[in-house]
């Protein structure tokens, strides 16, 4: 048999064995689900009696309070990103599955893949707080297109007219640049060649721009 935190077993002389164990603490929901640094988060759950710490992403709540064994209310911290809830006890930690997202918070880029590429190259932006974004510029060229797949991701296309340089991303919070430069790598243009007609095997030089790399020649 079971009770909440001890197993009872018996042997078949009739001896009986207690082994006790704890419950690892859960989280089961939280509202608001979004807010600024100040606002008051009401946390659902389970096992919350004794807990020692509450995280918003990564940043330790500072001001919080235990209401009963399945309710806790904390206060956003300043400098707290969107992301996860955490919750410490005695008995383990307990994560929430959705994020908390963070108003006003100012968008970071930590990297984009791949680092270079021509015009129409899609590219994926990982970092925070995109959830709002309003552009996505190449060195300073917004991008042809871009998709907000998530508070953490964009990908976009490299649009006509980029040159080498730094991605932004711009928000109501505000515009971000990633701390690297991405590289456009320019589509080869042919201005001229010469001569302009003769027969099969005829040498032909072809004059132009970005022809490193070239892998095949057709007419």
């Amino acid at each position: 048999t079971a009770a909440a935190d001890h197993i009872y077993v018996a042997d078949s002389e009739g001896g009986l064995a207690i082994l006790r164990f704890a419950l690892l603490p859960t989280i089961t929901s939280f509202t608001p689900l979004s807010g600024e640094a100040g606002t008051v988060v009401t946390i659902n759950g389970t096992k919350l009696t004794g807990t020692t710490n509450v995280m918003f992403g990564n940043t330790p709540a500072t001001n919080f309070t235990v209401v009963s064994a399945t309710q806790i209310t904390a206060v956003v911290p300043a400098g707290a990103t969107t992301g996860k809830i955490t919750i410490t006890t005695p008995n383990g930690a307990a994560e929430s599955v959705g994020d908390f997202t963070i108003i006003g918070e100012l968008p970071t880029i930590s990297g984009f893949n791949p680092t270079s590429g021509p015009v129409g190259t899609s590219v994926t932006i990982s970092g925070a707080a995109f959830s709002e974004a309003m552009a996505v510029t190449f060195n300073g060229v917004n991008a042809s297109s871009f998709t907000v797949n998530s508070a953490t991701q964009i990908t976009a296309v490299v649009p006509t007219g980029a040159t080498t340089g730094k991605i932004a991303v711009t928000t109501p919070s505000g515009t971000t640049e990633s701390n690297t430069s991405f590289t456009v790598i320019p589509s080869p243009t042919i201005a001229s060649f010469s001569p302009t007609s003769g027969p099969i095997g005829t040498s032909v030089t072809i004059t132009g721009s970005a022809f490193n790399g070239t892998t095949a020649v057709t007419f």
